[in-house]
């Protein structure tokens, strides 16, 4: 059981920084009280920023400090396991920032022609510089994992970086327009899938106990998706360790029937992952608040993590750490996260 944490808000960003350190072991000390056992600091934010002193990522939030060293420092000294979150191609939503500043190439295209805030997975250089940033992470603080965040295409029509779709363009020369887009569909997905075997076979061969991990959607983005995350496949060829699967379904988006989306979702993961014989973890993504929805009382992680545990699901992680902590009172006096926790280790 673990929480994904958003650095920035662990401390007073107006004081100095012997007093954001006590926040933050302060921060650690109820984290552990409330019975969570994995700490999941972002390292990078979806604008192309580092939360780390970093010589690749040219945009740095705190240049005369390493937040990201006093969480992994103070987690560990409370027996805590660290999984640095990163936001792996997300570089400034509409606009390019970030790395995206220095190489416009590397970026994705509207469907107009015009660069977006997202690194495109079918440039070779932009591929290796990912690479190298979770490399850089692994090197500077020796995680228990990393978390993979954002590691899809873009969710809107789009066009590829301009030497992807060379790529891509030598590939289809002869074929008709029925045909370039299931091709082109499958070029995204293939290309996403090279990066995630280059980050695997990178991490592994610095850091052979690493376990890597992926946010995802659901069992609904493997094929023919927009986002092209075809996460079955990376299971099946070991690539990561672990899938945490979106559980954002709430009356907002769902209605009356979140509950039963949820369910369907974390079933069809579950099912991709048996049919090739249970090779990774499948864990939940406990959304206090997001902007598909939101929990409005305690006993909703109830609601939620009942039917993950009733289903076989291997942990989950809260989103995020800052939102659920007006609800721990409820949550400790009621036993919500231990009934959960015993229930994932009944499994067979």
């Amino acid at each position: 059981m673990g929480a994904y944490l958003n650095i920035p808000r662990m401390f007073d960003s107006s004081s100095d920084i012997p007093t954001r350190e006590r926040s933050i072991e302060e921060q650690l000390d109820r984290f552990k009280a409330s019975g969570l056992r994995v700490v999941m600091p972002y390292a990078t934010t979806t604008a192309g920023a580092s939360l780390y002193p970093t010589d690749i990522i040219p945009t740095n939030l705190y240049p005369n400090w390493d937040p990201l060293r006093v969480v992994v420092r103070a987690a560990r000294a409370r027996g805590l396991q660290v999984y640095p979150v990163i936001c792996v191609l997300a570089c400034g939503k509409n606009e390019p920032k970030g790395i995206l500043r220095q190489h416009p190439d590397w970026a994705l295209r509207d469907d107009t022609g015009s660069p977006i805030g997202h690194i495109s997975p079918c440039h070779p250089q932009a591929r290796a510089w990912v690479v190298s940033v979770l490399q850089e992470i692994a090197g500077k603080y020796k995680p228990d994992g990393l978390l993979l965040d954002y590691l899809r295409f873009n969710n809107r029509p789009m066009q590829l970086d301009p030497q992807g779709a060379i790529e891509f363009d030598k590939l289809m020369s002869d074929k008709s327009a029925t045909d370039r887009t299931q091709a082109l569909q499958r070029f995204k997905e293939d290309c996403l899938t090279e990066l995630m075997r280059n980050i695997s076979v990178e991490l592994r061969r610095q850091q052979p106990e690493i376990k890597l991990a992926i946010y995802s959607w659901g069992p609904h983005v493997t094929q023919n998706h927009r986002v092209a995350q075809d996460w079955g496949t990376w299971a099946k060829n070991k690539y990561i360790d672990m899938v945490n699967v979106s559980g954002y379904c709430f009356p907002k988006n769902y209605g009356d029937r979140y509950l039963q989306v949820f369910e369907d979702r974390i079933q069809g993961a579950l099912d991709i992952n048996k049919k090739l014989g249970q090779p990774i973890d499948v864990t939940v993504c406990l959304g206090i608040r997001t902007s598909h929805g939101q929990i409005d009382k305690a006993s909703d992680v109830d609601d939620y993590l009942s039917i993950a545990s009733r289903l076989g699901v291997d942990g989950t992680a809260v989103f995020m750490w800052s939102y659920v902590q007006p609800y721990l009172d409820d949550i400790k006096q009621h036993g919500y996260f231990e009934k959960f926790e015993n229930g994932v280790k009944g499994h067979p």
